[in-house]
């Protein structure tokens, strides 16, 4: 291919490539929110989740290599029970999580700004 080929063909990949990639972004984050973390909460989190799967496996696997992966499991699921927060940590959570919310209420203007000035440029 010659080097005018080359970069005709990127000029034009270059948008579709770019609109996917955002698309997948957008896909991927709304995947994660509506599926994957509703679905990690109702097992009791991350590590519970992790540690489902690795007593699963452990079953399939059987002999020497299940005891260990047990053991690991068992590692992965107890982690989370001795980083429990303090009780006046806890009492701080709310006011952090709503500290979270509102930078995220802001975030979210934000872009919708944006949004409405690209749709004003791009429409006159």
């Amino acid at each position: 291919m010659s080097a005018f080929t080359s970069g005709l063909v990127k000029r034009a990949l270059m948008p579709i490539v770019t609109a996917g990639t955002a698309f997948a972004a957008r896909k991927g984050e709304e995947i994660w929110r509506e599926k994957i973390l509703p679905a990690l909460e109702e097992r009791g989190g991350p590590r519970m989740a992790a540690r489902e799967a690795l007593e699963r496996v452990a079953e399939r696997i059987g002999g020497p290599a299940s005891e260990k992966l047990n053991a690991f499991a068992e590692k992965v699921g107890s982690a989370g029970e001795e980083t429990k927060a303090s009780p006046s940590a806890q009492q701080d959570e709310p006011k952090a999580d709503a500290g979270r919310e509102q930078e995220r209420r802001k975030r979210e203007q934000r872009r919708e700004q944006r949004r409405r000035t690209i749709e004003q440029t791009g429409s006159s």
